[in-house]
């Protein structure tokens, strides 16, 4: 049974799980296993390996210390905090725009709307910003929970049922060859995967708010096995979504949609060909919650975030800065969904190529911030007895080797 602790410490793990499984899972993953069959089975293995330590880190770190990354950041010089705030403008302000559309997609598939994308967009977008300036991180935490447990349940029933249909060959006859399209893709399905390293940050803030809205520290242990069942469980949604692209749509011969309502269909219909015609839908309230939800843990994450780090980066503290934070935080979020808005409105193209766009610049940015998430830890401020054990940290040191190989093997094949 679990520990009172523990229970306690419950949250901001599955807070990340529920910002990861989003785009990185449901679109990214799905179209890999439909296109490629289980041919980049591997790559999401490794790259959910890989990054553990670095994404692990802003949770360690928090509970250690009591502050979060940004913090950390800003101890190491002003660089730290001044890139990760540009990378959260460009990077995750495409990733607002990316998540809404997704989401939107979902709305506009399950409840049958006849409206324009854009206004679909709209609505998520008002929707979840109405919801996170009532709500706060209390109701942003109990409302994840109740949607990923309902789409974990239903996603590895799923599973199960499409695990006969799979083609097992390491690299199907049937996938495309490895060339340089095929390349780019798998920068961006590792690029996100299980979601940007920005969600490391994420991490810390929710551990510091969780010590808040308990009204007390939790324990080091409990954070730590939280963390580990929310970003454990999203390689496991992973690799499921990918075996049910390969199982049902690569099987099938269903090459991906490049729009987001038809690619929502096709999602829909993974599950009605498994699960049967009367799980759509109740599946399709599961996605489309998960997927709202995903957007409610993103967008908090992203602008916890950036107050923070305008926070670390101001001379002095504001007088009452308890109200300063929660001004700043709606005024941010106002500022960040308009601008993700204003986005698609003269910039929407192919849905696909949006998608990669995000997931690609997540791929070049990952090295960075877990160099930033390994000085961090090394740091004086966190207590000897609280240091990561000697193998995480060299678990670390390779993860960030990997992905800077990676990433210069990525811009060589993009500039010649």
């Amino acid at each position: 049974m679990a520990s009172p602790k523990f229970m306690t410490a419950l949250g901001p793990g599955l807070l990340f799980a529920g910002a990861a499984v989003g785009t990185s899972h449901l679109v990214q993953s799905t179209r890999a296993g439909a296109v490629f069959g289980l041919g980049l089975l591997a790559v999401v293995i490794l790259a959910n390996v890989i990054k553990y330590p670095a994404f692990r880190f802003g949770a360690h770190y928090a509970a250690a210390t009591g502050r979060s990354l940004v913090a950390g950041y800003r101890d190491l010089g002003w660089f730290p905090p001044l890139l990760l705030g540009a990378i959260l403008i460009l990077a995750d302000g495409f990733a607002v725009a990316a998540l809404s559309l997704v989401t939107a997609g979902i709305v506009k598939v399950v409840f049958g709307l006849e409206v324009s994308i854009l206004t679909a967009v709209a609505l998520v977008m008002a929707a979840a910003g109405a919801f996170l300036i009532i709500g706060g991180y209390h109701w942003l935490e109990r409302l994840n929970k109740l949607f990923m447990a309902v789409l974990t349940v239903s996603t590895l029933i799923a599973t199960v049922l499409v695990l006969p249909k799979v083609d097992w060959s390491f690299y199907p006859a049937s996938a495309p060859p490895i060339d340089m399209k095929a390349m780019l893709f798998v920068a961006a399905l590792a690029g996100w995967m299980p979601t940007a390293m920005e969600s490391s940050i994420f991490a810390s803030l929710w551990t510091v708010e969780k010590a808040k809205d308990m009204g007390t520290k939790p324990s080091l242990e409990g954070v730590l096995a939280d963390f580990n069942i929310g970003y454990w469980g999203t390689a496991i949604l992973a690799i499921c979504f990918l075996l049910l692209g390969a199982g049902i749509m690569h099987s099938g011969a269903v090459e991906p949609a490049d729009t987001a309502p038809a690619f929502a269909a096709q999602i829909m219909a993974l599950y009605r060909d498994t699960l049967g015609a009367w799980a759509v839908p109740v599946i399709g309230i599961a996605a489309l919650s998960v997927m709202f939800t995903t957007c409610l843990t993103a967008f908090d994450g992203l602008v916890r975030a950036f107050v923070a780090v305008v926070g670390a980066l101001r001379a002095q503290p504001q007088p009452d800065q308890s109200g300063y934070e929660k001004k700043a935080y709606a005024a941010t979020l106002l500022g960040f969904l308009v601008a993700a808005f204003l986005l698609l409105y003269f910039f929407l193209g192919g849905f696909k190529g949006f998608v990669d766009f995000v997931t690609s610049l997540a791929f070049l940015t990952a090295p960075v911030l877990a160099f930033f998430n390994h000085r961090v830890m090394m740091g004086s401020s966190v207590p000897d007895g609280d240091r990561p054990a000697p193998y995480l940290m060299h678990w670390s040191r390779a993860g960030i080797a990997l992905m800077l190989l990676f990433a210069a093997g990525y811009l060589f094949l993009v500039f010649t």
